[in-house]
Order: C-alpha cells, then structure tokens, then sequence
C-alpha cells in the first residue's frame, strides 16, 4: 500500500518536471525568456502613471502521509490546494499603493492527511476576504498603511507563505496570530507607519502599529477594550533587504544579496475582557550572502490571563503565561545553466506552551501546544518564487497527542504565481 502511494506521488513529480525540462534544454530560447518574465496581468489607468494589476497564486501538494497522530490511521496520499489566492493590487498615482485579495485554502485536503492546513468546506464554498489596505508613501522616511492587514510584528507571521526559502511556514507564522489578534490569518484592521532611515551605507526599517482587535477570543464579551500597539525594528547591513518601502518580505536573496538584516518587535494590548494585558517580544536574523540564506527567529508571547469568573467589576487573582515560538532555516542556491536554480533547504521549528503545574502540553488559555518539526527538501525555482517545484520531507512531533504524537509525509509541490 504504501510502496503504491509513494510510486504515485513520485511519477506525479516526474512528470511535472519533465516538462519544465524539455522546455528548459532549449538554453536561450523564447520558452525560456518567457518564463523570466513577471507574468502579472496589468492594466493601466489613465492618471498620473497608476495601474492595476490582477494576482493569482496557487500551492499545490501531494501530500503523502507516512505517518499520522490520528487515533485510528492508513497511509494515504493526498493531492489539494493547500493556499489559494486571487486579488488585485496597483497604484493611483505615485503616492498612494493599493490591494485587495482573497483565499480559496484547502480544497480538496483530508482531514487525516498530516501537513499543516484547514480543510475547505465539502463544496468548496470557503472564498474569504484575506486583505484589503492602502499604502501611502510620502516619502522613503515616512509611508502610511491603513485597511486589513498583518500588524507588523513577527517577521515569520508577516512573510507571505509564497516567498519562503521552507515548503511550509514555521511555529513562530501560526501561534502569534492566535495570540495577537484571534485569527489564524493574522489579520486586522488598523493603521502603520513605517519608513527607511539611512544610517551610512546601513539602513534602520522602522513600523509602529494601532490595531483595533476585534475577535471574540482577544475582546470577549463585556464592556472592556483596548487598542494593541506594535513596534518593529531592523537594521539592514550590506545589501539592504528592501530599497523602497513596502509590506512585503523574501527569505531568500536568490543568490544576489550580500546583507545581514537584524530585526527587534513587540506589542502591547491593555485590558480587555479575556486579560488584564497582552503582547509578544520577539527577535529575528536573516542572512543572505550569496549562495546561503540563512534565517532565524524567537518570540516570547506573554498574557496575564483573567480566569472565567473574573471580570473588570468582579476582580479575582490573574495568571501569567508565557509561550514561546522559535525557527531556524538555511538553503543553498546553485545557479544552473539556463538560469534556473536549485534551492536545498532545512527547517527545524517549534513551540513551547505554558501549561503551568500539569502535563497536558496546552496551555489553556491561548491554547498553545508543544511540539517541534523538521523538514528537509529542494525547491526547484523556474522563476524564482513565480514557478516553484518541490519534493520535501517532513516530521513532527505535537506532545499533546501522545502516545500518537508523532507525524512523517512527504510532498511534492508546485507553486504558481502571477
């Protein structure tokens, strides 16, 4: 049974591939100058240089599930969306940015397949609201961003899933967004400002964040409330991470950069009616020096946490947990002939949950589990993170789940972008 999965899932790879390859032989050719292109369909607009530009982005896995901390389970293999994405972004004029998009996740997915994800409804009928804010740049110092988007603290959580050097995101993505603002997708509405100071040839990237947390989990029912407040910092070093200003991050350098980017985060939320105060502090490297990406990150996530018969009127002895997120990653990109590359990555990642004086892994009031994760794989980039083949390999262990803790699959992917 499992020999048969696996036979499927590999000739499913192989196929893929040999496509790409067939096109790739013909070295310089029109094929291969297509596929350095940027593919995004953009329209102009009739004032003052703005456009529009229309997205699609598609991960697309076949998972086979070697092991799985389901009670009662097979092998099986599993081919879905794990992310989805359609929406449109551009410019009004040279100030003011714009985007707005939606996701489609999990179709098709099992719900015993081991990889992370939600599975989509049986008919498919999940198509929500992923982003929708405005950017405006008065200049490189000062930019301000307004709409539903991801408060800017975290940089694991602010990366798009698309632009990972690691087939799937680490602990330090997931957890914060529980943590923070209540949603899995990390998202809120609020308001950033942000800029590039330069310090020599050194450059200081600098947000800070009013966020109006909304989700039932963060206010609770009751008459308390309060704004979270966040803050980051990073200090670029040679090869500046980003030159303009904007919400977007890549891990990888492609094999261009030569640049250290070091960065510090935090936020506070006061009083509400699920605590009597909330945030994270958190630090992150990324290296890109030639050929070697180089990533990690630890956040500490801390709650004075109001027990159930407590209330703002009714006061009772708090409790303060604190849980912890961290991630190490490092690739290797090899530039190949036809200017494709080969990107060798490892990922270890985990969380640490407070679960106070018992055993259960959890901790009760954010719902925090420990567990950890490694993974292993190469990305096969046609053009860089626009077309991405993978094959990786991924175990884990989820403590709260003992004595079936542990979980192994392998995946082949392709992502598409546009």
């Amino acid at each position: 049974m499992i020999t048969q999965i696996l036979k499927s899932a590999w000739l499913l790879l192989f196929i893929t591939a040999c496509t790409f390859v067939s096109a790739q032989t013909q070295g310089d050719s029109t094929v291969l100058q297509y596929l350095q292109q940027d593919w995004r369909a953009r329209v102009p607009l009739n004032n003052h240089g703005g456009f529009l530009e229309v997205n699609q982005y598609l991960q697309y896995w076949n998972v086979v599930t070697l092991r799985s901390t389901a009670p009662q389970f097979s092998p099986r293999f599993d081919s879905f969306v794990r992310r989805g994405r359609l929406g449109v972004s551009g410019r009004l004029n040279e100030h003011i940015l714009f985007a707005a998009g939606f996701s489609y996740d999990g179709i098709g997915k099992d719900s015993l397949t081991a990889s992370a994800g939600v599975t989509n409804a049986e008919d498919n009928t999940t198509f929500q609201l992923r982003d929708v804010y405005f950017l405006w740049r008065k200049n490189r110092i000062f930019n301000v961003s307004f709409g539903y988007f991801r408060p800017r603290v975290g940089k694991e959580s602010i990366y798009s899933s698309s632009f990972n050097v690691s087939q799937e995101k680490g602990f330090p993505s997931y957890q914060p967004r529980f943590h923070l603002v209540g949603r899995g997708i990390g998202r809120e509405t609020g308001l950033n400002i942000g800029g590039i100071l330069d310090v020599g040839r050194s450059a200081l990237l600098y947000d800070v964040g009013l966020f109006d947390n909304n989700h039932p989990d963060i206010r609770g029912a009751g008459p308390a409330w309060s704004p979270m407040v966040t803050g980051r910092l990073m200090l670029m070093l040679g090869d500046h991470e980003m030159t303009e200003y904007n919400l977007v991050y890549f891990q990888s350098g492609f094999g261009l950069r030569k640049g250290v980017s070091i960065g510090l985060n935090g936020s506070y939320q006061h009083l509400t009616n699920r605590f009597r105060n909330n945030g994270m502090i958190g630090a992150d490297i990324q290296i890109n020096w030639k050929q070697l990406d180089l990533l990690g990150e630890y956040n500490l996530l801390y709650r004075n946490n109001l027990t159930p018969e407590e209330t703002r009127f009714k006061p009772a002895q708090s409790r303060f947990t604190y849980d912890q997120v961290y991630v190490i990653k490092g690739a290797w990109n090899t530039l190949l002939e036809n200017k494709t590359l080969l990107q060798y990555c490892l990922m270890y990642t985990g969380e640490i949950a407070d679960d106070g004086e018992t055993t259960s892994a959890i901790n009760p009031f954010t719902q925090a589990r420990t567990q950890a994760q490694w993974a292993a794989g190469v990305n096969w980039l046609v053009n860089r993170d626009r077309l991405k083949l993978g094959l990786h390999v991924v175990t884990g262990t989820v403590k709260a789940l003992a004595p079936n803790e542990r979980y192994t699959y392998i995946n082949p992917s392709v992502q598409f972008m546009m």
